[in-house]
């Protein structure tokens, strides 16, 4: 079985008015591991884009400090060859708020800006044209919609992804970390959801799926694959790394591979 898993989906876009064809590479949970065939994948593949969900980092602990080396490398890469959109993730978000930290976060995404790497914190870019729309949003989730405590967890209120992103607009992907809130997402509007988090369910059982969430949440929804929410699909990514739990079983790294399509083309 190779490093790197590459998954391959086709969407259909049906306010598309002309044919053609944009490729999305879809990356998430690096957590600054080593990142074997990577590179080698997306230049076979050739992405219009690259979309990072996030937790390409760690973030700093009261006993660790940040650990984001092997994180930046890769993104620095990417950027080299490829258009790089990138939403934060728990773990950046920690790091951004973190109190007292030696290793400024502010730094790490200048230091990516400089490389073309375009930070999508609560904002988006529109990438299609009057004939073939398309924006990309990236969303910022809170460390309540993170929390390990489930009884503390709270979804985004009503509202509250408007609030930040302004209306939905045709055609409309949402890059977010955490899948867990796919029927808030629907409700703002999101045509596609892009998003990781849940590392695969760390454990896949045949039939079954992932196993475990964080907050030792058994078999989560959303941990992987494609979803669908009226007219919203959701692509979640196993991710390309480990963290708490250093170890995939049935479970490979994964890269996202979508082809956007006009539907009638």
């Amino acid at each position: 079985m190779p490093l790197i898993h590459t998954a391959y989906y086709t969407i259909p876009v049906p306010c598309w008015k002309r044919s053609g064809r944009v490729r999305l590479a879809l990356l998430s949970d690096l957590h600054n591991n080593i990142f074997p065939g990577l590179l080698e994948i997306l230049q076979r593949e050739k992405p219009d884009y690259v979309l990072i969900a996030g937790d390409m980092v760690n973030r700093p602990t009261r006993l660790t400090p940040v650990r984001f080396g092997r994180g930046y490398g890769c993104v620095r890469k990417l950027a080299e060859d490829f258009p790089v959109y990138y939403a934060l993730g728990n773990h950046e978000s920690s790091w951004r708020h973190h109190e007292g930290k030696k290793q400024p976060f502010d730094r790490y995404q200048r230091a990516l800006e400089k490389r073309g790497v375009v930070f999508l914190q609560d904002t988006f870019v529109d990438l299609g044209s009057e004939e073939n729309p398309l924006r990309i949003s990236g969303l910022e989730l809170g460390h309540e919609q993170y929390t390990h405590h489930l009884k503390n967890r709270k979804a985004p209120e009503e509202g509250e992804v408007e609030v930040k992103l302004g209306q939905a607009k045709p055609f409309q992907i949402l890059l977010v970390h955490h899948p867990f809130y796919l029927e808030q997402y629907a409700a703002w509007g999101a045509d596609l959801v892009l998003a990781g988090h849940l590392h695969g369910g760390q454990i896949r059982l045949p039939g079954l799926g992932g196993l475990i969430a964080s907050g030792f949440q058994f078999f989560p929804p959303y941990t992987k694959g494609l979803y669908e929410k009226g007219k919203t699909r959701m692509l979640v990514s196993a991710g390309l790394g480990t963290h708490t739990v250093p170890f995939r079983v049935f479970n490979p790294r994964e890269v996202l591979i979508v082809d956007l399509v006009a539907e009638n083309s």
